[in-house]
């Protein structure tokens, strides 16, 4: 009877550690976590259509980085307090599957609406400073200053997007602990099942899609406008044998593994003008 007492115990104590001593069960789960998150961002690289330098790569998945850092931190302390202040009953497993769930999803579209609200006010006339607007521009070549300006940017809205996240989890408590008990407490009994999937399940589905949704408005994007302007130019006063290139034009750029900065800057920024000239001289 006293040793089923203190297994008890001990899963209870387990139950609601979420860190535990250095190198333990869920330090390596996090690591783990964080290589394969690593790793979706690499992978996103060579998928996307115009490839980025490793540099401005880098650039791009250090704000992301830095965020998934705060965030986890203070996920971290936000559940633990919110399982000790709050009059709920829902342990700080819980409470971390909460927080995290809405970074992931809601936090996501907040970011967004931040950053080009943000965009916005760099571009007014109040402000007037359209050059800081460029997110992913760093340069050319690529400056240390720029990019620790956007990054400083970036963790400040972050840093608002927490604040209005945890006042809409004080807000419904009540009902988010009573969900987050519906789905995860078939797990309370197996405490190790639980973590696993509270810190690495979960993180890893939702994780990967906020990062990919928000490396795609966080990098420099290629103009489609000014493609689209281009192709209307060519179809209006340009003979139709310059217009069947341009697919072919296309196709060679998409089959380019290896770009320098200047090429990529070149497909990034080129004004509309320029490349309707690049074209015709074909």
């Amino acid at each position: 009877m006293m040793v089923a007492q203190e297994d008890v115990e001990a899963a209870s104590g387990l139950e609601c550690e979420l860190l535990g001593k250095w190198g333990s069960f869920g330090w390596w789960l996090q690591v783990f976590l964080g290589c394969v998150c690593l790793v979706s961002l690499v992978g996103k690289r060579f998928t996307d259509k115009v490839r980025r330098p490793w540099k401005v790569w880098f650039f791009d998945t250090a704000k992301q980085g830095t965020q998934a850092l705060m965030n986890h931190v203070i996920n971290i302390g936000l559940s633990m307090g919110f399982g000790e202040w709050l009059a709920v009953d829902a342990d700080p497993c819980n409470w971390y599957w909460i927080n995290m769930s809405l970074d992931c999803t809601l936090g996501v579209a907040i970011m967004f609406l931040l950053l080009r609200l943000l965009q916005c006010v760099y571009r007014s006339k109040l402000v007037a400073r359209p050059e800081l607007a460029r997110c992913g521009h760093y340069g050319d070549p690529p400056d240390t200053k720029i990019f620790l300006r956007q990054l400083l940017d970036w963790q400040a809205l972050v840093f608002v997007q927490k604040l209005m996240l945890a006042a809409l989890v004080i807000n419904f408590r009540a009902s988010m602990a009573w969900t987050s008990t519906a789905l995860l407490g078939w797990l309370d009994d197996f405490p190790r099942a639980k973590l696993v999937v509270v810190m690495v399940l979960m993180p890893l589905i939702l994780n990967v899609f906020a990062l990919w949704t928000a490396d795609s408005f966080l990098q420099a994007k290629t103009n489609d406008s000014e493609e689209v302007q281009v192709r209307e130019s060519l179809v209006a006063g340009i003979p139709a044998v310059v217009g069947r290139d341009v697919p072919a034009l296309h196709a060679q750029e998409e089959d380019d593994s290896i770009m320098s900065f200047q090429e990529w800057k070149r497909k990034t920024s080129q004004p509309p003008r320029a490349r309707l000239t690049e074209l015709t001289s074909i």
